[in-house]
């Protein structure tokens, strides 16, 4: 009985984790017989059920390796010098998030503007608007982070920090303006997003990434112990929401059927559910850092 079982378990051993060359090979026949089976009208249905059989079970045996070569990953970036330090060092990853998000911006905001002017949009204006504020906000930071370093004491570095993130607030508002034109836009000129191909499967799969971690981020550093870094996470946490509004008038542009129901009702909703959130979000920081400067204070005297 215990040998049958052991004989059980090499063989599902083996099933699972197959040589690399066979995974290899049944990656890539499971793949043509796949392409086979969906672009050909006349494709035997025996072919398309092993096509089937064959890239589930391949599915399956990739699913397996995937732990292992997880932990090699994580293993490896994290011996480099260069990844293992990024990701061990929290506050290098914010700086990086910031700087890169500030260069993004800026080339989003002229590339926005240049096209605007070659083809009249007000739409383009309205987005380079819209990057042009974000910009603001990112290059405030920067500034923010770099003086930072000269003050000496904690209580400098704290105010410095909060004068940066009171500005955000404020910035957030004006943040807030630039997004309720982008939605009138969308309501009332029933303004359109298109993008290509299936480019909006990834474009979604990673703006609901965006949103999760700038959800996840925005509670992690909720209280202003770094003020640069907290108000770092609440423009993703905008950026993100605004990313969520206009995946939802590219899908309506791409997916949507004309069958009477009027979908600037449901872009509009959602355009007034972003605008409130923001509208918040700016409200409770300019409040917050009222409270840390009062608390400041009362502690210092």
């Amino acid at each position: 009985m215990d040998k049958q079982v052991n004989q059980s378990k090499i063989i599902l051993k083996k099933l699972l984790f197959p040589k690399t060359i066979i995974i290899f090979f049944l990656f890539n026949i499971s793949f043509l017989l796949l392409m086979y089976a969906f672009y050909d009208t006349n494709c035997p249905e025996m072919i398309a059920y092993i096509s089937y059989g064959l890239s589930a079970y391949t599915l399956i045996i990739v699913c397996a390796r995937m732990p292992a070569i997880i932990k090699k990953i994580k293993n490896s970036l994290y011996h480099n010098r260069y990844t293992g330090k990024y990701l061990t060092e929290k506050e290098l990853r914010i700086r990086i998030s910031l700087y890169g998000g500030l260069v993004l911006n800026i080339s989003f905001a002229i590339f926005k503007v240049v096209m605007g002017v070659l083809y009249q949009s007000k739409w383009l204006f309205a987005m380079a608007g819209y990057h042009t504020i974000l910009s603001s906000m990112r290059f405030l930071l920067v500034y923010k982070d770099q003086t930072d370093k000269e003050k000496e004491s904690d209580y400098e570095k704290m105010l410095h920090g909060l004068h940066g993130y009171k500005v955000c607030g404020w910035l957030m508002l004006l943040l807030n303006i630039a997004i309720s034109v982008i939605v009138m836009m969308v309501v009332i000129d029933n303004q359109t997003i298109n993008y290509p191909g299936y480019m909006i499967y990834a474009i979604a799969a990673f703006t609901f990434y965006c949103l999760t971690m700038a959800i996840i981020n925005m509670v992690k550093y909720w209280h202003r112990d770094n003020p640069i870094f907290s108000a770092v996470k609440r423009i993703e946490m905008a950026k993100a929401l605004v990313s969520i509004f206009t995946l939802q008038v590219a899908m309506i542009t791409q997916f949507g059927e004309k069958n009477g129901f009027d979908y600037r009702i449901a872009n509009g909703a959602t355009g007034c559910v972003v605008c409130v959130i923001i509208t918040v979000m700016a409200i409770l920081m300019l409040t917050g850092v009222r409270k840390d400067y009062k608390f400041i204070n009362s502690e210092t005297r």
